[in-house]
């Protein structure tokens, strides 16, 4: 007798088997549905909270490698389904990607995919971007071009990380995030709450109250802001905001924060009230006592 022939025989068996336990229950033997190897990433992810010390969520910018810059990644991504098995993923920062489950992981459907990022005012080629899920995280590795007024430079993210936004419970974004904050010292090194373009420092007191369905930010120059928090991250809604100061009216055009409790990493986008437009690409701020 051949090895098939077993395998048949014995297949036979099995199924005989299965049926006569159908009957005996009285219920039918159900097949398991195929897998979606896509679902696992569908859904709006956090970066989770920065680290220098391990460069988690810490992207380099460089040329040439020379005097590279670090700055930390804050925000959201959305992963909805597209066309002919595509995923496409949505940032908070308006920029729109396109991916395709590959085996275990998701990459680019292309290493030519553009974007201007209105945020921080330039753009970049994303050629190469690594998306995999363990045990409900995401793990991230990203390389782009980024293109500057003064130059191409390279951005890696080696040691992306996330979270699913909704992970966490309503309350934990409250705890997160309301108190008194105050914007850091700024870091030359890091480009820390400094301003571009301009190079003027931020500085001041902002005051985070939750108001039962999101976030009150009001600064010490009398604006009141408001956010929508999920998870450890908490963003500008709606986007655009003004505020009519004795001086002028300044619009916030994006903010987003990360929280753990203790430090704040943000980045945002506004004018002043000569209606000059600058961002910030690393920011930090420290809990009061």
């Amino acid at each position: 007798m051949t090895h098939n022939s077993i395998r048949v025989h014995y297949g036979k068996r099995v199924v005989a088997a299965l049926f006569g336990l159908a009957v005996a229950w009285g219920t039918p033997v159900a097949l398991a549905e195929p897998v979606d190897a896509a679902n696992q990433y569908l859904g709006v992810w956090n970066y989770d909270q920065p680290d220098r010390a391990d460069a988690t969520d810490i992207a380099t910018v460089g040329q040439f490698g020379i005097n590279p810059l670090t700055f930390p990644q804050v925000g959201t991504i959305e992963f909805t389904r597209g066309r002919d098995g595509e995923i496409i993923g949505h940032t908070d920062q308006g920029c729109t990607w396109h991916f395709r489950v590959n085996g275990d992981a998701l990459d680019l459907t292309s290493t030519d995919q553009y974007c201007f990022n209105n945020v921080i005012g330039s753009g970049y080629n994303t050629y190469s971007w690594h998306v995999t899920v363990r045990d409900g995280r995401e793990q991230e590795v990203v390389r782009a071009n980024s293109y500057l007024g003064y130059g191409t430079f390279d951005f890696e993210l080696t040691n992306g990380k996330r979270t699913r936004a909704d992970a966490a419970g309503p309350g934990d974004a409250a705890r997160l995030f309301t108190g008194t904050w105050m914007f850091d010292p700024t870091n030359p090194a890091y480009l820390n709450n400094l301003t571009s373009p301009g190079y003027q420092p931020k500085t001041g007191a902002v005051r985070i109250d939750s108001n039962g369905t999101g976030l009150i930010a009001r600064t010490d120059d009398g604006c009141t802001w408001t956010l929508d928090a999920r998870g450890n991250t908490a963003e500008l809604a709606p986007a655009g905001q003004t505020c009519a100061r004795s001086d002028g009216t300044v619009t916030m055009a994006f903010w987003s924060m990360s929280s753990d409790g203790t430090h704040v990493y943000t980045v945002l986008n506004s004018t002043d009230p000569q209606l000059g437009s600058y961002f910030i690409g690393s920011g930090s701020l420290t809990r009061q006592p």
